[in-house]
């Protein structure tokens, strides 16, 4: 999600994302950064973003009060697993929804398998609407 908002990219809505960004403080799995340098990197490859589009949401990232939290440690390997085999995710999945349980946060999130299991646990979604 956060790069379909930080390269507003077509059809997306923020539908609330901006409000808690200026609002809230942000907290992501430790993966996070490596998974949004995945998506950028893609993004790069496919001609989709040029070198000073990519320097330019980096650098918008860097404006955010976004807070990684460490990496999990081996012995809830086994927890994670057995959270994402109770709701159909994959462990990267799982842990963005498991954080947002943890804390009663909202969880930000296009991804329909991670909606549904937020809406399982009753955790609020961004955007709000169904996608």
């Amino acid at each position: 999600m956060a790069i379909a908002w930080l390269l507003n990219e077509a059809g997306f809505s923020d539908d609330g994302l901006n409000e808690v960004i200026a609002t809230e403080s942000i907290v992501v799995p430790a993966h996070w950064s490596a998974e949004v340098a995945n998506a950028l990197l893609v993004n790069l490859r496919r001609n989709r973003i040029s070198q000073d589009t990519l320097a330019a949401v980096v650098s918008d990232l860097g404006l955010l009060d976004i807070s990684e939290q460490p990496s999990i440690s081996t012995d809830r390997i086994l927890d994670l697993v057995g959270f994402a085999e109770r709701h159909g995710l994959t462990s990267y999945d799982a842990a963005y929804v498991e954080l947002a349980f943890e804390r009663s946060a909202p969880l930000a999130t296009l991804d329909q398998q991670m909606r549904r299991a937020a809406a399982t646990l009753e955790i609020p979604l961004i955007p709000k609407a169904s996608i």
